[in-house]
């Protein structure tokens, strides 16, 4: 059981946002609590047991669907949040979607948060990870692109001497990936902020126009307790956090609103020979296009199945080709139509049933996108020599050439024709600007009428931010402190591991 607590500043949530927030306040000195739902899940506690990893690391276990149940949400729950679970894939945002957001009055200098990038970057050595851990599906898609006209794209990376196992998504045994578990979370600790596991922020308590407590439960017995500060940073991510404002009745009117995705699906190829595309690292190969990109993504073999799609005995042949088989997803950045709110289940059965629903249908013209990123990955794997392509429908289909690609627009009819359609990138919900009649926050971060609430995470995106966001989320919690501690950070951070690891590299130089 755990007593009352009072500090300065109180985060919820340990993710790409909150953990960056909190080792900044640690940092200037600020008495600070961090509260996260999950455990702190070492690497020395990780094995490549998928099913036993995705339960103990996943929100919900990997199960978290919206309402109609023909998509799936994937989000992290343990120090690190979705952190821990990716492939370390960074990304700045793009410039044309930061001035979207500027547009739509959610205005990020960009000055400020070129400085922000470089931060975190330091952080996270973000760097393009060696060929020498690329597995073997890699170079067929560069080989398919090139014959396209389509330079590849080698994706940037968040590791310190990566190896290439291939198990990015069920965490670091090796901890070599470096999430926020492994950097911002333990930096912070290390400058004095107090971490609270196993504990969930239930409800928000307000008083004339202020933050009072959050009510928050022990996950390990039950029991309730309340922490109390003079500012409150909420960082649960695009789901959670309007959830909490929902379950609070702050912002009623829009929380939960303007809720978008990178969301996708994955696309099979098989090749004649074998690849074992399962040895080295998941993620090698990327492009970017108009309305949709084009990532590699070779899962190990548990999860690779649960995306593959077919029934029974077609199913099982086509898993016997795992050796010979590659993959890559197509993700579209989703216009901002979903909606997360409390639902039925959420009022008559709590607590057993206290999760909030999602309610998220593809547009006409993501479905379109879809469309033109699925022919395009198809076209790729054919020049790349692939004997057949295996595309995610719900209608049985297998390209073996061009003269086939035309039943792709005919199989895509609406969001159930896509197998194994989700995403592990929600974003919106909590839409930041400057008009409080639309917008959850304000340009400070502060959410609007309640004097020291502030949200830092994915959801404050006001549109999908069109690729992988864990970078673009670090980098606006580095802006954010600005407004929630009252403070520049320094432009430089020497500590963590990244930073020793030079330390150590330019002491060798010196001695040699």
């Amino acid at each position: 059981m755990r007593a009352d607590l009072r500090t300065r500043f109180l985060v919820i949530g340990s993710g790409a946002g909150g953990s960056v927030v909190a080792y900044h306040l640690a940092r200037h000195g600020e008495p600070t609590v961090l509260l996260e739902r999950g455990k702190w899940v070492r690497p020395e506690d990780m094995t490549h047991d998928e099913p036993e990893m995705i339960a103990r690391i996943y929100k919900d276990g990997g199960a978290q669907t919206n309402s109609e149940a023909d998509m799936f949400v994937l989000q992290g729950q343990c120090v690190g949040g979705s952190t821990v679970l990716t492939n370390a894939v960074c990304f700045r945002m793009p410039e044309p979607v930061r001035r979207a957001f500027e547009y739509e009055g959610f205005e990020l200098p960009r000055d400020d948060l070129d400085r922000s990038y470089r931060r975190v970057e330091s952080v996270l050595n973000v760097h393009p990870l060696e060929e020498s851990v690329d597995n073997a599906g890699a170079a067929r898609l560069r080989r398919g692109m090139r014959a396209l006209g389509i330079e590849p794209g080698r994706f940037d990376k968040a590791m310190l001497h990566c190896i290439g196992c291939g198990y990015c998504n069920v965490g670091c045994r090796y901890g070599r990936k470096l999430d926020a578990s492994m950097t911002w979370v333990p930096m912070a600790q290390n400058r004095g902020c107090e971490i609270l596991t196993e504990a969930e922020a239930i409800r928000i308590e307000t008083s004339r126009g202020a933050v009072t407590a959050v009510l928050c439960r022990d996950l390990r017995d039950g029991s309730r307790f309340r922490i109390r500060a003079d500012r409150y940073v909420l960082a649960g991510g695009a789901i959670n956090s309007p959830e909490l404002l929902l379950r609070s009745g702050i912002r009623k009117d829009c929380a939960g609103t303007r809720t978008s995705f990178n969301a996708g699906a994955i696309m099979f190829a098989e090749f004649d020979e074998q690849l074992n595309a399962f040895d080295g690292d998941q993620m090698c190969v990327h492009h970017l296009a108009d309305g949709f990109a084009i990532e590699q993504i070779h899962n190990p073999p548990v999860s690779f199945a649960l995306t593959m799609p077919g029934w029974f005995d077609a199913h099982h042949h086509a898993m016997e080709g795992y050796t010979r088989m590659t993959a890559a997803g197509v993700l579209v950045p989703t216009e901002p139509v979903g909606r997360v709110y409390l639902g039925l289940g959420h009022r008559l059965v709590r607590p057993l049933f206290d999760h909030a629903d999602i309610r998220f249908r593809l547009t006409s013209r993501d479905l379109a996108n879809f469309r033109n990123g699925f022919k395009t990955l198809a076209r790729i794997f054919l020049a790349a020599g692939a004997r057949r392509v295996l595309p995610p429908f719900a209608r049985s289909l297998e390209i073996r050439t061009e003269a086939d690609l035309a039943a792709i627009d005919a199989a895509i009819v609406d969001q159930k024709s896509l197998v194994g359609f989700g995403s592990s990138h929600p974003q919106g919900g909590c839409p930041a600007g400057g008009n409080p009649r639309r917008d959850v926050v304000g340009n400070d971060f502060r959410v609007h009428g309640i004097a020291n609430l502030f949200v830092v995470d994915a959801s404050v995106f006001p549109r999908s931010v069109e690729v992988n966001p864990m970078l673009p989320i670090m980098a606006v919690a580095d802006h954010a402190v600005r407004s929630i501690g009252g403070f520049e950070p320094e432009d430089e951070i020497r500590e963590g591991p990244a930073w020793e690891a030079r330390v150590r590299a330019a002491a060798a130089v010196a001695a040699n």
